[in-house]
């Protein structure tokens, strides 16, 4: 409401209704500018997070085209040249030769059961929708604790954890991204002598900015660019399972959040 008012009495003359009206125009024109920009740079951003997010699912849907046609043929080749040798043993009476064929044949079935549940738990990540309200950080770090409590398997880990922020997001994914976090941070330290792991948390004018921190096997940052890549490893399975899915499903949920996610590391 625009109210323009005189300290004499008087007579609004016509000539008076014309300025005032023309000064209330002028503004509305203003206000509605305003608006305008405002929903045209909403709208850009809303435009660079689906960029984002359609760069991501290019990019996932590139490594599950390359897991499909060489990690998932990995175990099956495994089952039908493994599935001929026990025939071969079987014909020729040497049953005692069957006994390791069937457990490389489990071995496969087990490896391609753990990829195939990976895709679906990507393919949740993406689709699940968000349910927003206040999340508070440091409860998520605490039942996420207690998710990875199994992988620690008897060892002692030292955790430093810092004040952690109460955030805009959906409770569930949130959650996930947490338990991913720290089960990566648990699994890369297992070879360490005194393995610690950090948690902290910085802000600034863009927003808080989480951290977590572990002295485990690190890796080459030459290949950072694949770490939150669908499939993509940084180790021999022989040295730390997993499928490649975990970061890749922590990236999907940050950029759904309209976050970032990014990581620092050297060789060892």
């Amino acid at each position: 409401m625009f109210v323009i008012g005189s300290q004499q009495i008087q007579s609004w003359q016509p000539q008076d209704r014309a300025v005032f009206q023309a000064v209330g125009r002028s503004l509305e024109l203003a206000l509605e500018r305003g608006w305008a920009a405002a929903e045209v740079e909403d709208s850009y951003r809303q435009l660079e997070r689906s960029n984002e997010e359609l760069k991501a699912a290019n990019q996932e849907l590139e490594a599950f085209a390359y897991s499909a046609s060489h990690d998932l043929r990995t175990p099956v080749r495994h089952v039908k040249g493994f599935t001929e040798l026990i025939r071969r043993a079987l014909n020729s009476g040497q049953p005692e030769k069957v006994g390791r064929s069937l457990d490389v044949l489990d071995e496969a079935a087990d490896q391609m059961t753990r990829m195939i549940d990976a895709m679906l738990e990507l393919s949740r990540s993406t689709r699940q929708p968000l349910r927003r309200g206040d999340v508070s950080l440091a409860e998520l770090v605490r039942e996420a604790r207690h998710d990875v409590h199994d992988e620690l398997a008897g060892r002692e880990i030292e955790w430093h954890l810092g004040a952690l922020p109460t955030v805009p997001g959906d409770r569930a994914t949130l959650r996930q991204v947490m338990t991913n976090s720290l089960s990566n941070a648990v699994k890369f330290t297992r070879r360490t002598a005194q393995p610690v792991i950090e948690i902290w948390m910085d802000q600034d004018a863009e927003g808080w900015t989480v951290w977590v921190r572990d002295n485990g096997a690190g890796f080459d940052p030459a290949y950072r660019a694949k770490l939150f890549g669908s499939f993509q490893r940084l180790h021999l399975q022989k040295d730390f399972e997993g499928t490649g899915i975990g970061l890749a499903t922590v990236r999907r949920i940050i950029l759904r959040h309209g976050g970032r996610v990014t990581a620092h590391s050297a060789a060892g």
